[in-house]
């Protein structure tokens, strides 16, 4: 009898769960480019965005990626391809390039002056993580390569009734929880990164009701432990459970913790 009440129970905390903006949304995905975790340090010369989807909600949404967040700058007025060679082979890469990618983001806008964001909060963006739901996701290499990452992907919805002033988002950051008790920033590099002068001058509009989606990539380890991933430093998802390579946490360049 114990067993059975047992069981109820099980099935009505299941059913009593509730029901996210997310679980409606199916991600498509028709590669056969077989998906890995990332090595420390591969990244680091590797091209593309993190960011899928931005807009309306769809019942389906193919998974294809932003190449970056605004366009490049035009070529040098001498540029060109010297063989016919050189011009398959582009033609080719472009071909391969449009299966997986959405080329750039068409949303950033330019300043003349810093931007004042808007504060992100609970009451005005919902974030869900769905940790269990291995998705591809793609990048360049330095070579012209497209390869695939195992990660799995955050939904983030406007929710407060307004359009949102938002930074340049690239990817998303993601914490651990760590010895010490405290949430450190994790990155699966330890590159040199610069700052940028420009950040508080790019700027773009999330409207009411959008989504955004994000992939995150999974970290490759066995020892168990918390992360939450963060659309800043200071406003991060619930906790989850994963799994992470320790010494991750001491081959960070810089060390960031939050309580």
């Amino acid at each position: 009898m114990n067993y059975l009440k047992l069981f109820l129970f099980s099935i009505i905390l299941i059913s009593c769960k509730k029901k996210s903006f997310a679980d409606d949304i199916v991600l498509t995905n028709n590669s056969k480019i077989e998906t890995k975790f990332q090595e420390f340090n591969e990244g680091v010369h590797e091209y593309g965005s993190s960011v899928i989807y931005v807009g309306k909600i769809k019942d389906s949404i193919p998974i294809k990626y932003y190449d970056s967040m605004f366009p490049a700058p035009p070529p040098p007025p001498n540029f060109y391809l010297k063989t016919e060679s050189d011009k398959k082979d582009s033609i080719v890469f472009n071909e391969m390039r449009k299966k997986y990618f959405l080329g750039d983001f068409d949303r950033i806008q330019f300043s003349t002056k810093p931007i004042k964001f808007d504060s992100l909060t609970n009451d005005i963006l919902e974030i869900v993580v769905k940790p269990k739901d291995t998705i591809p996701h793609f990048v360049i290499d330095s070579t012209n390569k497209i390869k695939a990452y195992k990660s799995f992907p955050v939904f983030i919805k406007n929710i407060s009734g307004k359009k949102l002033i938002l930074p340049e988002m690239k990817s998303l950051a993601t914490f651990a929880h760590n010895k010490n008790n405290k949430w450190q920033l994790i990155w699966n590099d330890n590159a040199f990164i610069c700052g940028d002068s420009m950040f508080n001058r790019r700027f773009w509009i999330l409207n009411p009701d959008e989504v955004i989606i994000f992939s995150v990539n999974y970290f490759q380890g066995k020892e168990k432990t918390k992360f939450r991933i963060g659309l800043t430093y200071y406003f991060l998802s619930e906790e989850f459970e994963g799994y992470i390579n320790p010494k991750l946490f001491e081959q960070q360049r810089m060390v960031y913790e939050i309580k």
